[in-house]
């Protein structure tokens, strides 16, 4: 059944939809449409038609249970078309191949903004399928699916950052499944029956019975599209969620912690590094020092380094407590919260003020006890520097512990956490990690 309507887009839209309209308003400027949505009730089950909208073009509606969600058949889902393509992707492959065509693909990256960009396009399409799919618009959803595969393809190999390569990953295997699904319900549709059992089989592999009846003999044509379209309604009651960011967990359970990535999930067995992870992701940006990481560990006598020598080495003198980089260090560090506290105060901030003005006191204390008269450093036990060396050592030792069980992590980790006199996290600025730290 088709409407002829002129709606312009109201109600809820799906994640990746970048306008969304206050329905109440817009209905009480519009009797027609209040009209239209109670001549066409909400139905889970059946809430999909194709429509004509403004200049006769083809639109696809999706009735809610607040309102419409209006998609077109053609192009772009949302009908934009940026940087003037038809999407962002097509956009991305125009500049792929002038980059191959001037011998430069080895400098074409697609940035982390570029990525989000490219994802929240990519959920468009994916929600559009589904529709397609309830339409049983097979050519259609079979264009969308393959579409979306070229998206991943075009991420995998050329994003700049492992998370994002890691991000479109996961949809690798659903939309495969997808569109091999809508694939072969083309075939059928066409009369091609072999060549459908053909993909079916190659693709995704045995659905339902049909392993059974390969053994007996040809599966007749109407048994393989009742097996496919089987297929089609679990991939649309198990649809996947396509979400920019899965939750990331890093959370101690007693003696465990259980860590959670991009989908995968390890439990390592409790140890400092770990805890001291925890601490500086808890508080991405933030500048701690190795002093103030010690003291979080729970029931830690003194720093201890990893290994077994620097374990057992005695507080005697070791040198300088801080040599030419550890003061650089401090002294960087210290003109930072200088500055921040001179922001705070021309702000009047004050929250961020104490802040500043305890870092910077703490600071002062540690140079006050390594630093003797006359401003020349004290030769006594290098309290400083084993603290760096431990922390340090426990820190690379936990995500090289982690790289083992979840490599995508220990990757991101291996390039985010920063060590030394100060530690740090910091992720992407335009790919943050929202972590879930506390059961």
């Amino acid at each position: 059944m088709e409407h002829c309507c002129s709606l312009e887009t109201v109600g809820h839209r799906p994640s990746g939809f970048s306008m969304s309209l206050n329905l109440g308003a817009i209905m009480d400027r519009s009797p027609d449409l209040r009209n239209y949505l109670d001549r066409w009730p909400y139905d889970p089950d059946d809430n999909v038609l194709l429509a004509r909208g403004e200049n006769r073009r083809q639109i696809m509606l999706v009735r809610q249970l607040m309102g419409i969600e209006q998609y077109e058949v053609e192009g772009r889902p949302d009908g934009q078309r940026p940087h003037g393509m038809e999407s962002s992707l097509e956009f991305q492959l125009a500049r792929l191949a002038a980059a191959k065509t001037a011998g430069l693909e080895e400098t074409f990256r697609l940035s982390a903004a570029t990525c989000e960009e490219l994802f929240k396009e990519g959920m468009m399409y994916h929600y559009r399928f589904l529709n397609f799919c309830r339409l049983k618009k097979w050519a259609r959803a079979e264009h969308d699916t393959a579409r979306n595969l070229r998206l991943i393809e075009l991420v995998r190999r050329y994003a700049e950052h492992e998370e994002d390569r890691a991000q479109f990953k996961q949809w690798q295997s659903d939309v495969t499944r997808m569109n091999a699904l809508s694939h072969a319900m083309t075939l059928l549709r066409r009369g091609k029956h072999d060549k459908a059992l053909k993909s079916v089989h190659e693709t995704i592999g045995e659905i339902a019975d049909l392993a059974r009846d390969l053994d007996a003999g040809r599966p007749g044509s109407e048994k393989l599209e009742a097996a496919v379209l089987e297929g089609v309604r679990e991939t649309l009651v198990n649809a996947p969620t396509l979400r920019p960011r899965d939750e990331s967990v890093f959370v101690r359970q007693g003696d465990y912690w259980t860590i959670q990535y991009h989908n995968e999930i390890a439990r390592l067995k409790g140890t400092r590094g770990l805890q001291c992870l925890a601490c500086l992701l808890r508080h991405p940006g933030r500048e701690f020092h190795v002093s103030e990481l010690i003291a979080s560990l729970p029931e830690v006598p003194a720093p201890v380094a990893a290994s077994n020598e620097a374990a057992t080495a005695p507080l005697h003198d070791a040198g300088p407590v801080f040599d030419a980089r550890a003061k650089t260090e401090y002294l960087r560090r210290v003109e930072e919260l200088r500055k921040d506290l001179e922001e705070a105060q021309r702000f009047n901030d004050p929250e961020l003020a104490a802040k500043a003005q305890h870092e910077l006191d703490s600071i002062l204390e540690h140079l006050a006890e390594a630093v003797g008269l006359g401003g020349r450093t004290r030769r006594v036990g290098s309290q400083a520097e084993r603290a760096r060396s431990a922390v340090t050592q426990r820190i690379k030792i936990s995500i090289n512990k982690i790289g083992e069980v979840i490599p995508p992590l220990g990757r991101h980790l291996a390039v985010r956490v920063k060590t030394g006199y100060f530690c740090s996290y910091h992720p992407h600025p335009d790919r943050p990690v929202v972590w879930k730290l506390t059961v």
